[in-house]
This record gives structure tokens, sequence and C-alpha cells, in this order.
């Protein structure tokens, strides 16, 4: 069995702060009562940490830059102190990934401009995937980012604090912080774990979450690139994937269907603030299942907690098979205890039993490494895609003569979209067969000035009722306006 401690959300209260001192002893005090339980439950092998490190700074705040420096060099000792308690100071052994409160506001800010958008609709604008264009309800203004750079620094802090808490540590793999995914390996290699940051276009006035499809894709190539063949595959992020209709800082739960498809079975996240356990399906030819796990606010105050819901965090046990995983909740029903929580989805009980479908095996992966042309093939384009030698790539998939099935598809679309080769790949996504592809041709058609057949395109995928309404509607969006700036 292998055992992970989740944490998330850890901004404390202007009102009523917690100490690293006190949080860290509430912590190793309750692990003293994990083998009184029942269960007993098990000393965790590894930590996950998803998001939210800092409360961050409102819009002018009279004390930034200094004030967020200071909530970071807590965040930063805190961390520290929780890798030399739990892990042995082992930092490989702590997975970080970014949350909404890590963005810098007043650094966004400064990227934006006040724009006049009286020419356009201002909702079309603003649906536009990858939208430069901000709506402030405050101001009643609309910005758009001016300037790619700084926006980017918003994550500064971030950054750095990622960099000084990984400095010294012993990696499997090299991590990049302004990356939108980092591998980290645990258990001998059976369980891989990305970090992914649901905050690509999160800032001041953009709210949701987002994971690019791009670096779902990109992590499950560098697995293959790097001829890995874990047990079990899990992804971590920030952001919630369902909420009630008048929130909007939640993530479209698309994304996680294409993680199912990449191969992630376990998915754990943050943000909501109130622990949780649900199944996410995949409903194709075979019926993929992906768990998905979301941790409490380790200790924010009352004012940000949900109703009748206290700090919490998780200690998730991983089955033998890594077919399955026990969720504990513990929660702070009295100030600075820790103790037996409530998974509210699944019962009420403090824990909970989750689990999904085993990884479908391609037929790349039953002819065995090196043990035939179908697998040598394969991992030469995989290779040369993610060495971002795209047009090799897609000569070689032109010779392999179609042995590589669907896969092969897969593989062409990926090469001809990142090469920027429109014109073959509306021929090649003729016929689109998922979100991925059809997001795809649309993209190449705009990109040709084709409109007859980008709308074809979203007409006919409309028609079938095969792709979620999200998806089309924001490529709907995109076009309308794409065709009114041109």
């Amino acid at each position: 069995m292998y055992t992970l401690m989740h944490i998330s959300d850890l901004h404390r209260s202007r009102s009523n702060p917690t100490s690293n001192v006190d949080l860290l002893s509430s912590l190793l005090t309750d692990r003293q009562r994990f083998s009184t339980e029942t269960p007993p439950i098990c000393s965790p092998d590894a930590i996950i940490v998803s998001g939210d490190l800092v409360l961050g700074l409102p819009l002018g705040a009279a004390q930034y830059p200094e004030a967020l420096r200071r909530q970071y060099d807590e965040a930063y000792d805190f961390l520290a102190r929780l890798a030399d308690s739990f892990v042995d100071g082992d930092r490989s052994r702590i997975v970080i990934v970014p949350g909404n409160h890590d963005v810098d506001w007043n650094m966004a800010r400064r990227a934006m401009q006040c724009v006049d958008t009286s020419e356009h609709d201002i909702q079309e604008l603003l649906s536009m995937p990858n939208s430069p264009y901000r709506w402030s309800w405050k101001n009643l203004e609309p910005f758009r980012v001016a300037d790619q750079d700084v926006y980017e620094n918003r994550f500064r802090y971030f950054w750095n604090l990622h960099k000084r808490f990984y400095n010294t540590a012993h990696l499997a793999f090299p991590l990049d912080p302004q990356r939108t995914w980092n591998f980290f390996e645990f258990d001998n290699g059976r369980i891989m774990i990305c970090a992914f940051s649901s905050c690509t276009n999160t800032d001041c006035f953009s709210f949701f979450g987002e994971i690019p499809s791009e670096a779902v894709s990109s992590s499950y190539l560098q697995l293959a690139a790097e001829r890995k063949e874990p047990l079990l595959t899990i992804s971590v992020w920030h952001h919630d994937v369902q909420g009630p209709p008048r929130r909007s800082d939640y993530m479209d739960v698309e994304i996680v269907r294409l993680m199912i498809d990449r191969g992630y079975r376990l998915g754990m996240h943050g943000h909501q603030h109130r622990s949780d356990a649900l199944p996410v399906y995949l409903y194709n030819s075979d019926r993929q299942t992906m768990a998905v796990v979301s941790a409490g606010s380790l200790c924010a105050g009352p004012e940000r907690l949900p109703r009748g819901s206290s700090c919490q965090y998780n200690i998730v046990e991983i089955s033998d098979n890594y077919l399955s995983a026990r969720v504990h909740v513990r929660e702070m029903s009295t100030q600075g205890v820790f103790g037996p929580g409530r998974l509210l989805g699944l019962g009420a009980g403090s824990h909970a039993k989750v689990q999904w479908t085993p990884v479908p095996t391609s037929p790349v992966v039953n002819m065995g490494r090196g043990g035939g042309m179908v697998n040598a093939a394969a991992e030469q384009i995989e290779d040369l895609i993610s060495t971002g030698q795209y047009n090799d790539a897609i000569a070689r998939i032109d010779v392999t003569g179609g042995i590589l099935g669907e896969y092969g598809r897969r593989l062409l679309s990926e090469a001809l979209f990142k090469a920027n080769n429109w014109k073959r790949l509306v021929v090649h996504l003729g016929n689109p067969r998922n979100s991925e592809e059809l997001v795809r041709l649309v993209v190449a058609a705009i990109a040709l000035r084709d409109w007859r057949k980008a709308d074809e395109a979203l007409d006919k995928a409309e028609s079938s009722g095969e792709f979620p309404a999200a998806t089309l509607r924001d490529l709907r969006s995109r076009l309308v306006a794409e065709k009114r700036i041109k």
C-alpha cells in the first residue's frame, strides 16, 4: 500500500491566522492517532499540495508587494517543515501545483489596458478560447491583456518558491514551474504523478480554471518518450470540476475526460474547500473511469469555508493492485485538533473506497518494448514530437503505411497541429472523432480563413449530439469573433 497526504488551500485567514508552528503540531498530533483509528490509517509516503499556498493581495493593496513576499516566505517555511516532519526532508516526495490565490493580481492588472469594444459583442470576445479580453464588474469596463510577458509574471512569486523548494531535491524528471505540467515519480516507478496548472487564464478578472488539452497530450507523450509504464498515473490540479449555476470559478470536466483517455486514473484537486470523492466516466467502447478526490482547505478562516465545514485534509491509501484507494478525511472540528471528518458525497463517513478501471492495453504496448516494427515506429515518432521535430514526425508517420492505426491518427494530428500545417490538418480531421480533433479542425480552418469549412464542421458536430455543448459554444464564439475582426 502506498499512501498520500493530500492538503490544499493553505491560505490563512486575515482575521484569525494560523501559525506554522500551530498547524504543524496539529498535523503531527493527528498522525499519532492514525494507528488507533478504525480502520487504521497508514503514515504518508508522499504529500500532494493542490494549490493556493497563499491568500494573495487585492488590487491596489498599499502593502504590495512586501506583504505578498511575506506570505510566500511563510508558505515556504511551512512546506519545508512539513517535508522534514513527514517525509524525512525528501522534497522530491512532495508535489506542488499553483492555485488561483497564487496569482499576483496586481501584476496581472499591470499587463492589461482598458479598451474600446463598442464595435464588437463583448460577450463573444470574452468567450473566445484563450481570449485576451477581460471584464471588470466593479468598474463595468472591458480590458485586454496587452503585455503577455508581464502577464506571465503574475506567477513570479509562485515560481520563485517552487525553484527554491526543489533546488536541492533529487528528482526523476526535471521541473519547470513555468510549464503547465510536470512529472513526479513515486513507489519505484509504479506511480507517476503529473502536476498540472489549472490557472492558465486565471487573473484578477478571470476566475475559471483551465488546463490546456496540449498539456495533457504533452504529458502523455513525455511518458511514452521516457518509456515509462506505471501501474497508476495520477493527475493533480487546483480547480474543482463542478459548481452551482451562479459560480464561474470551476473547471470544465471535459479536460478530465481527456485525462481518462490518456491513461490517468486518479485525479486530486482542491479549491472547493470541502473534501469529496466522485467517479468520472468516459463512455466509449472501453467504458473507462477515473476517481477524482478533492481536499478541503487546510487552514482557511471560517469566512472562506462552506457552511457546515471545517478545515480538512485527506489521506489517500493506494491499494496493492493500484486499481482502488481508500480516502480518509481528517477534519478540525475543534480548534487545533484534527480527527475523523465527513465525506458528504459518499454517505458522510470518515472514509470511503474509490476505484477505477484498468488502462486498456494498446496494440503498441502488447508488442513489448523493442519487440516489433509497430512499437519501434511509435517510439521514434513520439520522440520526434516531444523534441519539436514535427515535420520529421509527419514524414515518419507517412512511411509507416498505416500500421499504427488509431494511435497513428492521434500522432499525426498532434504533429500537424504543432507544425501549423493547417491545410493537411483540415484534410486529416475532416470527420473529427472527439473534442480535441474538433477544436484542432476549427482552429486550422480559421487559420486558413476557410469560414465555410469551419461552419460546416461545427454544424455537423452540433447535429450529431456527440460533442460537449461548452466546446461547441466556445468554438462558435471564436469563429464569429474572428470573422468580425478580419
